[in-house]
């Protein structure tokens, strides 16, 4: 469920200042979910969505896609980019915590819908979270 709600400043020309939700998996793990630009010019350009498993008790996995359903047959896939955790060519990700790329989230999902999100784990299968209507407004708001 969702515990935190998500405050987004108005788009402006300057770079975009992170934005963070704290959700809860089944099992009661506190996650943050953090929406932030990408600015080490060594990565490509962009949005990016951190999930961080902030008890330790999760590996993520660092190549597998990111899965949001809606509920109502939208779903969608974001990229992997875990890799800019680290500095480039740094070999050693850290193991609670993956990125992925806003890029995917085509079209927008209906902002009054929660949003289910499937995390990968390196031991196979995946955490799911469930964002609320707010964090979701927020991601259609990018």
């Amino acid at each position: 469920m969702l515990l935190g709600a998500l405050l987004l400043a108005p788009a402006g020309a300057q770079a975009q200042e992170p934005q963070r939700w704290m959700l809860q998996d089944r099992d009661g793990h506190p996650w943050s979910l953090t929406l932030l630009e990408q600015a080490d010019s060594a990565y490509p350009s962009g949005l990016r969505l951190r999930l961080t498993d902030r008890s330790g008790a999760h590996q993520l996995d660092h190549g597998r896609p990111l899965q949001l359903k809606d509920g109502v047959g939208g779903g969608w896939l974001l990229l992997n980019r875990s890799e800019e955790l680290v500095p480039a060519g740094d070999l050693v990700l850290p193991a609670a915590s993956a990125q992925f790329d806003l890029a995917g989230l085509q079209p927008r999902p209906r902002s009054e819908l929660p949003l289910a999100i499937e995390v990968p784990l390196e031991a196979g299968g995946e955490v799911v979270l469930v964002a609320g209507a707010a964090a979701v407004a927020g991601l259609h708001g990018v």
